[in-house]
């Protein structure tokens, strides 16, 4: 009677690990597929970004090109008397104007600034 219980105790015992061992892969297959929906689910993240462009001919080079042949031609009008002071104050103010608007173009470009929106997929439980 000894032997005849030890094999039904054994026996249960087997079939107690091998039923555990099927439940246990069972779950880990659920698992794996909840897992699957969860990469596979994404939301859409959107972020705003700022866009400048350069402008080559604006207010700044204008700007720039008036107040260099202001300056130039004062400066000018310092040189000579009667008609070579008047020649000397047109040759300021060009050469001036020249130099204001090289100096304000390489300096202080002009701009515009616009915004645009970029999204992209990215998973949803991050």
């Amino acid at each position: 009677m000894n032997n005849l219980t030890a094999g039904i105790v054994g026996g249960v015992a087997a079939a107690v690990v091998g039923m555990s061992a099927m439940v246990f892969a069972t779950r880990s297959e659920e698992g794996a597929a909840a897992d699957k929906d969860q990469v596979a689910a994404t939301r859409t993240e959107c972020r705003t970004e700022r866009v400048v462009t350069r402008k080559e001919w604006g207010a700044k080079s204008v700007g720039g090109t008036v107040l260099g042949a202001a300056a130039g031609g004062a400066i000018g009008h310092q040189f000579g008397s009667g008609r070579g002071q008047d020649a000397a104050t047109v040759a300021g103010a060009l050469g001036g104007a020249y130099v204001g608007n090289k100096v304000a173009r390489e300096n202080f470009p002009d701009q515009e600034v616009s915004y645009r929106e970029r999204c992209r997929e990215v998973p949803a439980n991050s």
